[in-house]
């Protein structure tokens, strides 16, 4: 059974790996092993929040990006990112047309946008 690569939606439950068995894989097809899985849900996790306001997600988005970046490489971090960008621009959008959006929210989307384009 292939399921794509997609961000976590839970940020307080705890991490958990593919069933034995189970292949997960990214769009491109890469298989993703369950500790890279893990270590990429936690990140979409914190990138995540950080974008919708949550300061001390911001604060550790940069770290768990560098620790990430150095085992995980290829299709899947370039699928990663991809979608990193597409919130990001998303919330900045979002943030320029309704005055009452965050300033947090276009502050982060910024961070992550630049953490993205140093990559």
């Amino acid at each position: 059974m292939n399921r794509p690569h997609a961000p976590s939606q839970y940020l307080d439950r705890p991490p958990t790996s593919a069933s034995p068995g189970v292949v997960v894989s990214c769009a491109t097809g890469t298989e993703i092993g369950p500790a890279a899985l893990e270590r990429l849900e936690a990140l979409d996790d914190v990138i995540f929040a950080a974008l919708m306001g949550d300061a001390d997600a911001l604060d550790r988005s940069r770290e768990m990006w560098s620790e990430v970046r150095l085992v995980i490489s290829g299709p899947l971090l370039d699928e990663s990112l991809a979608q990193y960008a597409k919130q990001a621009l998303m919330v900045w959008d979002a943030t320029r047309h309704d005055p009452d959006e965050s300033l947090t929210k276009a502050y982060a989307a910024l961070e992550v946008l630049e953490m993205v384009a140093e990559d």
